[in-house]
């Protein structure tokens, strides 16, 4: 097995587990209106994002796919925006507060540490990590939007060059 290959197989499978634990550690935090914004009102995206998620993992976890028969350089910059995506994403997760009142936020980064919210005991790296959780968010998605162009594209080239040709 080839780095490539061992690479685009190790993201196929993390876009399906990271995503899910980022999520799940959310959960941790009590729901205040960053929940109700992103999760509820924002499900239409959280859904089509973990469609795309699927669907790409599909392509990327069997060697016989199309995209597995791209070339080296388009599946290491699809691999790469996807873990773009993963990074912005846990770090939204994890350290985004709940939303509540600025004395008590709860971050599942927070929680876990035993830090209880935005007051003098907090440690600065959990302020600065909140202050870049939202726009960490904003850069995940758009990579995980080139990451599904990108898929489709170079899915779409190869299979179009695998396929048998008609000539008379």
């Amino acid at each position: 097995m080839s780095a490539t290959r061992a690479c685009v197989a190790v993201t196929g499978a993390a876009i399906l587990v990271i995503p899910a634990l980022d999520v799940a550690a959310r959960f941790l935090a009590t729901p205040g209106w960053i929940f109700a914004f992103v999760f509820y009102l924002g499900a239409p995206i959280w859904l089509l994002s973990f469609g795309a998620l699927i669907w790409m993992a599909s392509g990327m976890l069997s060697p016989t796919s199309a995209f597995a028969a791209a070339p080296k350089a388009h599946q290491w910059i699809v691999a790469g925006l996807l873990w773009v995506y993963m990074f912005g994403l846990s770090i939204f997760c994890w350290f985004m507060s709940d939303g509540g009142d600025a004395d008590d936020w709860q971050s599942p980064a927070g929680r876990l540490l035993g830090v209880d919210g935005y007051n003098s005991d907090t440690p600065e790296y959990l302020n600065r990590a909140q202050d870049i959780a939202m726009p960490a968010l904003g850069a995940g998605l758009a990579a995980l939007l080139a990451a599904v162009i990108g898929y489709a594209i170079v899915a779409g080239r190869q299979r179009r060059r695998s396929a048998p040709r008609i000539t008379e």
